[in-house]
């Protein structure tokens, strides 16, 4: 359990921080609830999630960058339908297959004890493999983060980078959301990395300390649940509003004292 916690740390720790700066919750959270779809698909016909839901995720990165790019398009609007499109046809497939099963309470409410040594091999896999595109592609990734326009200009691909940037956003996802679920997810990809800019000087900084307070709060939540005896994801999302609370007002804190002295 605690090297997947690490795992989702990492994940979390990178795109996380790719999410809040270039500002796309509202894009993670269209695909964690239209994933709604391929989820009740894979139990309908009985296979693992992971065979739906990549290519489901893989297709609406794709359909996402077309809408951003197509100034005709609404993104706000298209990013909604997708959104509430997704859960309706999740809900008419778990009606016609008549499966409404504790797999799909799970991947709605989330369970961190649902995961088994798959999920652990996978999620090292692809927080072995995020950190690895960022090394290698920092400086583009930084500079799309940034400023998109000025990386056009510079030579930077920016359509196929954006797309890889969704597309990492969308697996993570997948890969996340049986620890917190779809209702909470969005919780996990945004907090963190919230708190985490408010106190970092880079984007560097900004994803390891992203990754620590990830860590401790899986940790934290993962105990007082356990303690408690009460749902280990909105536990956890507790834990990480809390912190994100006590951030705030520390950081208010130090203003004062700041304007005090000086």
């Amino acid at each position: 359990m605690l090297f997947f916690f690490v795992n989702i740390s990492l994940i979390t720790g990178i795109i996380g921080t790719i999410v809040v700066l270039k500002k796309m919750a509202s894009i993670a959270g269209s695909i964690s609830h239209s994933l709604l779809a391929s989820i009740a698909l894979s139990n309908m016909i009985k296979v693992n999630t992971l065979y739906t839901s990549i290519p489901f995720v893989l297709l609406a990165s794709l359909f996402i960058h077309y809408v951003k790019r197509n100034k005709k398009i609404n993104e706000e609007i298209a990013l909604s339908i997708m959104w509430v499109l997704g859960v309706a046809i999740g809900i008419i497939l778990i009606n016609i297959s008549n499966t409404y099963s504790s797999t799909i309470s799970f991947y709605l409410f989330g369970n961190i004890l649902f995961t088994d040594n798959t999920d652990i091999i996978i999620s090292s896999l692809f927080s072995i493999f995020c950190i690895l595109i960022y090394l290698l592609f920092s400086k583009e990734i930084k500079n799309i983060i940034l400023d998109e326009e000025y990386s056009e200009i510079i030579g930077i691909n920016t359509n196929l980078f954006n797309i890889l940037i969704l597309s990492l956003v969308g697996i993570a996802i997948v890969l996340t959301i049986k620890t917190m679920g779809i209702i909470l997810l969005i919780a996990m990809f945004t907090i963190p990395a919230t708190v985490a800019i408010k106190n970092s000087n880079s984007i560097e900084k900004c994803i390891v300390l992203t990754s620590i307070i990830t860590f401790c709060c899986l940790i934290i939540g993962y105990y007082i649940s356990y303690a408690l005896n009460i749902p280990i994801s909105s536990t956890i999302t507790m834990t990480l509003v809390t912190t994100f609370l006590l951030s705030e007002i520390l950081k208010r804190k130090r203003v004062i004292i700041w304007k005090i002295k000086h």
